[in-house]
């Protein structure tokens, strides 16, 4: 018999509590695993989660969150990771665009953009993993907040570079092929890395269908119109693909 609902529920916001609250991957991996054995035995003997980890789930988070150590080295990985990954995504977007300039505003800022990201991320899922299922409204708006987050960062980046006068370094036609090949390099590895394949198809949905439109006629606003069909599209069959995938890996 396998675990209820409530158990399975239970485990998966432990383990994003814990994840994101900088724990070790593998340290995590082994407390979910340890915790699903007790469950399973308490269920067989007729019991719930709650008489295993109290009336308080959160309670019982937050005191693994306090036994467990911090994986600082862990932690500035991901950043390590996430930063090359943004310049990437920036470089192929300006190659597209047949420039290659950046201002000091932009190299100071794009990074921070991504580590405050990160942290935010990181506070909202911890937050929504303690909190009650029937939170859905604030889910939602927790959701749309972290969506909206970067892309108003950027802009407010974008103005402030357009009245804050600083040095630009601007690159030419070799510059930015050198600046593509190590944006394509960086892609290749962090999916390997983190070994999935999202990595890569995102920018080939967001970028690919831009730089082929860009080599028809068609007017800029159709041009637009259907790359954003076919990235969603492209981003709805991956994200069906990856449930249908984790569902049967349940099973």
């Amino acid at each position: 018999m396998g675990l209820s609902k409530k158990s399975r529920d239970f485990l998966d916001d432990l383990a994003v509590y814990l994840m994101s609250s900088g724990k070790s991957e593998g340290e995590v991996q082994d407390v979910v695993a340890e915790l699903k054995d007790h469950l399973e035995e308490a269920e067989r003997a007729g019991k719930s989660v709650d008489d295993v980890v109290g009336k308080s789930p959160k309670a019982y988070m937050q005191h693994l969150g306090r036994e467990m150590a911090f994986d600082g080295k862990g932690f500035f990985k991901i950043i390590a990771m996430i930063i090359p990954n943004v310049f990437a995504y920036i470089i192929i977007a300006n190659f597209i665009q047949g420039e290659m300039t950046f201002s000091t505003v932009q190299l100071i800022g794009f990074p921070l953009i991504a580590v405050l990201f990160l942290l935010a991320a990181s506070q909202a899922f911890r937050h929504m993993s303690v909190r009650s299922k029937e939170s859905k409204f604030k889910n939602g708006a927790t959701y749309i907040t972290l969506a909206a987050m970067p892309m108003t960062l950027f802009l407010g980046l974008m103005v402030l570079d357009i009245f804050v006068e600083t040095p630009t370094i601007v690159f030419g036609p070799t510059g930015q092929l050198v600046l593509l090949g190590l944006a394509v390099v960086t892609l290749l590895t962090v999916s390997v890395w983190t070994k999935t394949w999202i990595n890569l198809i995102i920018p080939i949905l967001l970028f690919g269908p831009q730089y082929a439109f860009a080599q028809t006629s068609l007017p800029l606003e159709q041009q637009l119109i259907f790359s954003m069909l076919i990235l969603f599209v492209g981003m709805g069959v991956f994200l069906f693909v990856w449930w249908k995938k984790n569902k049967q890996g349940q099973a």
